[in-house]
């Protein structure tokens, strides 16, 4: 059961990018400055703690 939905997930993600890459890229990109703005706030954080 456990394998059938880590396929039908993979299927999908494989189907959203090949029908609407556009719109997958988007996505990515929101992720990737997502973290990017995790990383900044952290290193603030330590940078002015350290100080």
């Amino acid at each position: 059961m456990n394998n059938i939905v880590k396929y039908l997930i993979i299927a999908f993600v494989l189907f959203f990018v090949v029908t609407q890459p556009d719109s997958a890229a988007s996505i990515i990109t929101k992720g990737i400055d997502g973290l990017q703005s995790i990383g900044n706030g952290v290193s603030n954080f330590v940078t002015q703690t350290a100080l």
